[in-house]
């Protein structure tokens, strides 16, 4: 009882103390103050100077409270509390009492009652001292006069006085549980963030125990000049154990967001809402929970034998997961307890079940659980833990119910919409359309095109005409998606992309977004032509013209709702444990290269010209090369063709597949020639750029043999007579009604005739210009505008000028001309039955109508 009656006093004291000093102000200067007020401004019937000085005096210490020694402070909660009612109702019903209840003094004392109501927290002190000052006050007014009047008593006091005792303490009452509720709020707030930060913080302290077992020990200091080595797989681990970390504190970071945007009645974040397969967050949440021992494991059994896909964020699932695990592992003292993870999978909903065999809830509780704040079957619950998880789930477009029978068992559903139904796609374009997408191309009748397939989605799309224009738009805002065409004006689309993963003229704090920003590549290019440029400058993948809608929503899907390891991640997992074989006889030039690439993890041989490389390749095995073109003894190029000959080996069996990439100052077209001609798949063009080497080895290493496949399907294609490939042309469709049918679908028959009009304007002049190039005997401008005509009428189904244009821009590219002594009448003649076909289809339609 003591101990409870000091804890009390502990509490009255606390909620007083901020205003203890102007408590002290108040008595200290008001009561002698007051005396000049009713003695000889106001006079009253009785005023008693020496009783407001003793007041003065017992509460200056109040008053002198902040700067009072350690020693006496202690002393303070029972002072006040002995004191507070001498100071206040004491002094005011005695005043009332000797001025015979006169009007001021019951004003005053009822006032006096309102600041002892706010001073003290407690009704039970509050009744107590107001009795027994009111008491103290009548006995001694009693013994010192011999009697008590009443002579201005009315008995309206006492219901106004009641009225006011009651009312003030009610009042104070809300006040303080409102106050309460905060406190309860922000322990309750505290101990989730806590509950939160515990597992990252694990995490960390784990993380950091593990380098300290990977690193050599800690030097003494007489040991401060020594070197130590570290192997390739240590430096490779120490690496994995800090994204590890990393990837813990941001999923730790993001909880603690959503935790406050739930208090705050904030929404939750979808813009991180990706594809996540059941059974893999199921198995993570199961296997990484924070267990206290190996028993409450075992408890936990994952029998989520049907696995399904649905929208939203992985991380705050596993949350929910965790939260429902640790709820049900409260009760696992009881006998045959354990908990069940189920899966059920439907056409348009998902089930995941999580039942426990504790002792189940009341059906009165089954709804009240997921209110914020209320705990139930658990002590030390905040009441939290549920709330958020029905916030999470019903985010994802479901729902999470509790369903149980007393005394045995409660189960948890969880009903998701399946991936690809009608909320789970409502939600994807709720998402998108935030996204800012840049479509690059220097034609504006493949940009609209391109244009209205992303528009479906509607999300918001911008638009550049090369690749200068669209480096100045990323520089001054931040995109999430680019389209970017290859073939361009003033700058190339990959040139455009390589300046941008290099963060030339970018805003550094667009930096870090840039780097792995999905670039996406569109060409008319071949894909032995596209994909290494994509691979050298960064871009994440190519897709190749004419485009279809399904190849657009399909990127869209891959680069906004899968999750998708960086571009350096996949050059990691591409080199890690390669052989490359590094032939120049510069060694600073060698050194650079080898301390690159080890990075990655690949195995390095080194050899300065190219009769040392021939012998180290029949020495060792090796995945590529990368050779500089000037050496002595012998140069990359000669090199190279003994390589593909592979007369001079023994033993080494690949050399018409591995891929050789050539290290050259000089890009003109005829050193160019000369690589291919050597048989190397590639160049990398000095100084050598650091991301364009790991990129383009990597996609090598990846892509090497379907590159080797495709150049030699074009070699058997370059054997064929030339009138057997005019014959194909001659009997290929003039339009591909399945593009024109899709164009159709999604722009009306005005937005189609203007397209029309934009693709006829174009492919006039493409035409004509083809002629008077080749005339001049320009055949680089000849194969660009090929390649242009082939765009534009790929794109629009002009089927069989496409091939024309196609065949036209490979033949320029390899430096010859058409090979039809009649090509050019063809070239019009083709166009101008594209030209009647496109109109005639226009006219039956609008018949049709």
């Amino acid at each position: 009882m003591v101990q409870r009656l000091k804890q009390k006093i502990d509490n009255i004291f606390e909620h007083a103390e901020p205003n203890l000093p102007l408590i002290g102000l108040f008595g200290t200067v008001g009561y002698p103050l007051f005396y000049i007020v009713w003695k000889y401004i106001f006079p009253q019937q009785y005023e008693n100077l020496t009783l407001r000085l003793i007041e003065a005096v017992i509460a200056s210490p109040w008053l002198l409270y902040r700067i009072l020694p350690k020693k006496i402070k202690v002393y303070i909660p029972v002072y006040f509390m002995v004191i507070a009612p001498i100071l206040m109702p004491f002094f005011f019903h005695f005043m009332m009492l000797k001025n015979e209840w006169s009007v001021v003094w019951v004003m005053s004392s009822m006032a006096c009652l309102v600041l002892l109501i706010l001073i003290i927290n407690d009704w039970r002190f509050v009744c107590g001292y107001t009795l027994l000052g009111y008491a103290a006050a009548y006995a001694v007014v009693y013994f010192t006069d011999g009697y008590v009047s009443y002579a201005h008593f009315s008995g309206e006091y006492i219901p106004i006085y009641l009225f006011l005792l009651v009312g003030g303490l009610i009042a104070n009452h809300q006040r303080l549980a409102a106050q309460q509720t905060k406190l309860s709020l922000m322990r309750s707030l505290s101990g989730s963030i806590a509950h939160e930060m515990r597992n990252p913080l694990n995490s960390i302290t784990n993380a950091i125990g593990m380098v300290q077992t990977i690193i050599p020990d800690k030097p003494e200091r007489n040991d401060e000049h020594q070197k130590y080595l570290l192997s390739a797989s240590s430096l490779r681990r120490i690496h994995e154990v800090i994204e590890e970390g990393l990837s813990t504190v941001k999923r730790g970071n993001k909880i603690i967001d959503s935790i406050l945007a739930t208090l705050q009645d904030g929404a939750m974040e979808i813009n991180t809402f990706k594809k996540v397969s059941s059974n893999n967050v199921i198995h993570f949440a199961v296997a990484n929970y924070g267990y206290n021992d190996m028993q409450e494991m075992a408890f936990v059994i994952d029998d989520s034998t049907v696995t399904f896909d649905f929208l939203g964020d992985k991380d705050l699932f596993i949350y929910v997961l965790f939260n429902l695990i640790n709820n049900a592992l409260h009760y696992k003292s009881k006998p045959g307890f354990k908990i069940e993870i189920t899966t059920e999978a439907g056409d348009t909903e998902n089930y995941i079940r999580v039942r426990d065999t504790g002792p189940g809830v009341p059906m009165a509780k089954r709804e009240l659980i997921f209110e914020r704040f209320y705990s139930w079957g658990k002590s030390a619950g905040n009441g939290l833990g549920l709330a958020f998880c029905r916030r999470v789930i019903e985010s994802f477009g479901g729902e999470i119910t509790c369903d149980s029978e007393e005394g045995h068992w409660t189960e948890f559903t969880i009903k998701l919409p399946a991936y690809n139904s009608k909320i789970g796609n409502d939600l994807k374009r709720q998402i998108i359309k935030n996204k800012r997408i840049l479509i690059v191309d220097d034609h504006s009748s493949n940009r609209l095109l391109l244009m209205k397939f992303v528009l479906d989605w509607n999300c918001i799309v911008e638009q550049a005409e090369n690749g200068k224009q669209a480096l100045d738009m990323l520089s001054k805002v931040s995109y999430d998606l680019v389209f970017m065409d290859f073939e361009m004006p003033v700058l190339t689309g990959d040139s455009a992309v390589s300046m941008l993963r290099q963060m030339q003229g970018i805003d550094p704090t667009l930096a870090q977004h840039y780097e792995d920003m999905p670039v996406i590549g569109i060409t008319a290019l071949t894909p032995e032509k596209a994909l290494p440029r994509a691979a050298a400058c960064g871009m994440n993948e190519v897709l190749y013209k004419p485009l279809k809608k399904a190849d657009i929503n399909n990127a869209l899907e891959r680069y906004f709702f899968t999750e998708r390891p960086s571009i350096s991640s996949l050059h990691g997992e591409a080199l890690s444990k390669s052989r490359i074989l590094l032939v120049d006889d510069n060694d600073t030039s060698r050194k650079f290269m080898s301390m690159i690439l080890e990075h990655y993890g690949c195995s390095i041989g080194q050899a300065n010209n190219g009769k040392r490389a021939l012998e180290m390749l029949d020495m060792q095995d090796y995945d590529l090369i990368v050779m500089d073109l000037q050496m002595p003894d012998m140069n990359g190029v000669d090199a190279a063709k003994a390589i593909r000959k592979g007369e001079c080996f023994t033993r080494f069996k690949n050399y018409s597949r591995i891929p050789i990439l050539a290290l050259t100052g000089h890009t003109d077209p005829h050193s160019i020639s000369e690589i291919e001609n050597a048989g190397m798949s590639h160049f990398l063009s000095k100084p050598i750029i650091k991301d364009e080497l790991v990129s383009t080895i990597a996609f090598w290493l990846k892509n090497g043999h379907l590159m080797l496949k495709a150049s030699a399907n074009i070699e058997e294609c370059e054997k064929q007579p030339s009138y057997e490939i005019w014959t194909a042309i001659s009997q290929e469709e003039i339009l591909d009604h399945s593009i024109i049918s899709t164009l159709k679908s999604f722009i009306n028959e005005d937005e189609f005739a203007s397209l029309l009009d934009v693709f006829f304007r174009d492919a006039d002049y493409f035409v004509e210009e083809l002629c008077s190039a080749a005339a001049d005997g320009d055949i680089k401008r000849f194969e660009n505008l090929a390649h242009t005509l082939k765009g534009s009428s790929g794109s629009i189904g002009a089927n069989r000028l496409f091939v024309i244009a196609k065949h036209f821009n490979e033949l320029a590219h390899r430096g010859e001309w058409p090979d039809h002594h009649d090509w050019n009448m063809i070239l019009k003649n083709t166009y101008g039955q594209t030209v009647e076909e496109m109109k005639s289809s226009m006219k039956t339609k609008n018949r049709r109508k």
